[in-house]
């Protein structure tokens, strides 16, 4: 499988155009287990400690889920961290993309984000992805890349090393950078100049976030 959705129960208005045809199998988190139900599709697997969800719900999800993994509301992860498990067990391989983990709570935003930092998924930076109706979010540790513009409608560029790094590179973005980071911070409102950004980090892991102008 080289494609997997993650979806996650977050405002159903803040979810891409058309999610329900992008490729790939899914897996559904909480009350994304039911978006996806309804929208006709079947998950790999369901997620999650189903608080967002009725009982006559969880009886739907659990006749319409290829599986079920069931957890405690005490527990140490996050439901959208159990179903990023989930999805590296059926591939590791594949490219993950995380979606409606924007909107609603903030400590929830947070999470999603600062979850790749965590030893069990930094080998998986280059291959999650967060995307939403307004943002792509990408995480990429440390070598030199050449970023693809999701699409003309995408103007905005930031840059959000969420570690130390010891040299961060922007060369052909709008804004120009080189510099070293010592504490986390965010370098937002910069834009691509091409169909392409370039920059290079030394060290570290940074979140890199397209969004719609």
């Amino acid at each position: 499988m080289k494609q997997i959705n993650i979806l996650v129960g977050g405002p159903k208005n803040l979810l891409p155009e058309n999610w329900e045809q992008l490729q790939g199998g899914w897996i559904g988190v909480d009350f994304g287990a039911l978006e996806l139900i309804e929208a006709g599709i079947v998950p790999l697997v369901s997620v999650g400690d189903f608080d967002s969800v009725n009982r006559d719900e969880f009886q739907q999800i659990e006749a319409h889920s290829g599986r079920i993994v069931k957890a405690s509301s005490q527990k140490d992860d996050t439901d959208t961290e159990l179903a990023l498990t989930e999805a590296l067990k059926f591939d590791s391989e594949a490219h993950i993309r995380v979606l409606g983990f924007s909107g609603g709570r903030l400590d929830h935003l947070l999470a999603n984000v600062l979850m790749m930092l965590q030893e069990r998924f930094k080998p998986y930076a280059l291959k999650v992805e967060l995307l939403d109706r307004f943002n792509q979010v990408k995480f990429f540790p440390a070598g030199e890349y050449d970023l693809q513009k999701v699409s003309d409608d995408y103007k905005y560029l930031a840059f959000v090393p969420l570690t130390e790094i010891d040299q961060l590179d922007l060369d052909n973005e709008k804004y120009p950078l080189h510099t070293k980071v010592l504490l986390a911070r965010a370098y937002v409102s910069n834009e691509f100049i091409a169909d392409t950004a370039h920059f290079r980090i030394s060290n570290g892991l940074v979140a890199v976030i397209q969004s719609r102008a």
